[in-house]
């Protein structure tokens, strides 16, 4: 295909009517990272977004790996710990979001985004369904999920043995 025909394709996309566009969110002029992108999310897990066909990583949070899996105490029901997040990341993603890209890593995006809600990754680690990351940048509202017992943290749920660790380190504080 000539570079004429593909342009004019281009061109012709651009055109056409998009949801994305549509998005309720959009990026602030004085963008965190410099970069911004927003539209409605095409794809996500536990702390990773597609949106217009990048792949975006929250930045300041662990999500459970896919192989993790918890359990509740009194009826030893098993389940993926990453259920938790991933549908609660649906309910915060739903109406769009605006992604600050603030970092790129070995091709990896990492972004702050939020959506009407606030910043997700905060709210996902104050739902006690993800852990913030080593980096310190949402310190104070894990410390507030473990101590009030949300989602993940909940005395009743069996944890693996690294976020174990964590829900210790932060109910001696």
């Amino acid at each position: 295909m000539n570079a004429r025909i593909v342009g004019l394709v281009l061109f012709g996309l651009a055109l056409v009517p998009s949801p994305v566009l549509a998005a309720p969110m959009r990026c602030p002029e004085d963008a965190e990272g410099g970069a911004c992108v927003w539209g409605r999310v095409e794809g996500f897990d536990g702390a990773t977004l597609q949106i217009r066909g990048l792949s975006i990583a929250l930045a300041g949070v662990v999500a459970p790996s896919r192989k993790d899996i918890c359990a509740n105490r009194s009826t030893r029901e098993e389940f993926a710990c990453g259920r938790p997040a991933r549908k609660r990341m649906a309910e915060l993603v739903a109406k769009g979001i605006a992604c600050d890209i603030v970092e790129v890593e070995s091709g990896q995006l990492w972004g702050r985004c939020r959506g009407p809600d606030g910043d997700v990754a905060r709210l996902l680690i104050q739902a006690g369904v993800v852990k913030a990351s080593k980096d310190g940048l949402f310190e104070d509202a894990q410390k507030q999920a473990v101590k009030a017992r949300k989602g993940l943290w909940a005395a009743e749920i069996i944890l693996p043995r690294d976020w174990e660790a964590v829900r210790r380190k932060n109910s001696d504080d």
